[in-house]
């Protein structure tokens, strides 16, 4: 799983498996469900949604994206989205260690058609 953390710093990617690891197991997924990572944060709305949309394609029935974003409205738009589109969303928020802001977290699941 540490490999798709790729395009964090290495003081981040600890973090965020963190975060990663502990939602897949309260959701009793497991830790290989989760294929493709994208970091939104600190993109305006819609491009959270947008890039979600697109990096949704390169992942395989039954795996899932892993999103996390700073706009508030993310929350909103994707799981809206999800829902619209039959994809499981699992989406928590935590506080980013260094600035304290806030950021969303998405676990985007693409059932078997």
């Amino acid at each position: 799983m540490t490999h798709i953390f790729d395009t964090l710093t290495a003081a981040e990617r600890p973090t965020f498996k963190d975060h990663l690891t502990d939602k897949l197991h309260e959701l009793n997924l497991p830790s290989d469900t989760v294929e493709a990572f994208y970091d939104a944060r600190n993109l305006p709305c819609p491009m959270p949604l947008l890039k979600a949309k697109v990096t949704l394609r390169q992942v395989a029935d039954n795996q899932a994206l892993y999103l996390i974003a700073t706009d508030p409205n993310s929350q909103k738009d994707l799981v809206a989205y999800c829902t619209k589109n039959a994809l499981i969303v699992h989406t928590w928020h935590s506080l980013d260690v260094i600035s304290d802001a806030p950021v969303y977290h998405f676990i985007i699941i693409k059932p078997t058609n």
